[in-house]
């Protein structure tokens, strides 16, 4: 028999032939391991050809995109405003203070420029970004529902800086070049995110199964002692990195039709290991 055809003859063992469990439980340790790992990553495999099926029916509207938001790109920055930051100090050549908004639909202005303003007085501005004469105030992180900022200080740039429109635009011409072959990197960026989640998937799939074991099996081993089976508890556990293949079955097959049942599969595993211990 080729190792893929005993490896799913040991799939149909695990999930009709009880008696085999006797003889599972004096295996070692590491065969039921290479077992447990070789069954998940057959779902893994069918889910990364999911997951790469949406990415190729979304695949062609990538690169249309970028394009669109490049082109929208060239009226992103306002053609009378100029900001000066020299000798660590912001200025404009506009009326303050200054409101600049990328989207109407933003429940925040993006940006608010005011050099007379002050960064304490941040929350007053309803803005992302506040801009002042000597600091920039921007969100950082959300920390127990609460909204915390950092801030940067222009005296800490190395050298002075002008914007302006054309500044703007020659900016953005030298990035087109590499927009204009964001299809290429984000291919590059999906194909190495899908190898990783390849490899590393079934590794933590499999870690997370064998933790919950060790409760799932304490339950299934005290039943075991009650009754005077015999079984002792390291036996059960390898017995249990087997009998897990009729409950991630049915799990995933939930999962495929939506279907919620909480605690579905540790009962399920608990149920199987009470038929397994009483054959």
């Amino acid at each position: 028999m080729s190792g893929l055809a005993k490896f799913f003859d040991t799939i149909k063992k695990s999930i009709f032939d009880f008696s085999s469990y006797r003889e599972i439980g004096q295996k070692s340790f590491w065969s039921a391991y290479k077992y447990q790992l070789l069954f998940l990553s057959v779902f893994v495999i069918i889910k990364c050809f999911q997951i790469s099926g949406i990415y190729l029916v979304n695949r062609p509207h990538i690169q249309p995109s970028v394009n669109q938001f490049l082109a929208s790109a060239q009226n992103f920055y306002p053609g009378n405003l100029k900001i000066k930051i020299e000798n660590g100090q912001l200025s404009t050549n506009q009326k303050e203070p200054y409101i600049f908004d990328a989207y109407q639909k933003l429940n925040h202005h993006l940006l608010v420029i005011d050099t007379k303003g002050s960064i304490e007085n941040y929350p007053n501005y309803n803005t992302y970004i506040l801009a002042t004469k000597n600091a920039l105030v921007y969100p950082s992180q959300v920390k127990n529902n609460v909204q915390q900022t950092s801030v940067f200080y222009f005296q800490n740039m190395t050298q002075n800086v002008t914007l302006d429109k054309n500044v703007y635009l020659a900016l953005l011409e030298k990035v087109k070049p590499y927009a204009l072959r964001a299809i290429n990197f984000v291919d590059s960026i999906f194909l190495a995110l899908l190898f990783l989640y390849l490899v590393l998937a079934p590794l933590f799939w499999s870690s997370s199964i064998m933790t919950g074991l060790f409760v799932l099996i304490f339950l299934v081993w005290l039943v075991n002692l009650i009754f005077r089976k015999g079984f002792g508890y390291w036996s059960l556990y390898k017995m249990g990195m087997y009998a897990v293949t009729l409950p991630v079955i049915i799990n995933e097959i939930f999962k495929l039709f939506s279907v919620s049942i909480p605690g579905s599969y540790s009962l399920l595993f608990l149920l199987f290991m009470m038929v397994v211990i009483f054959s």
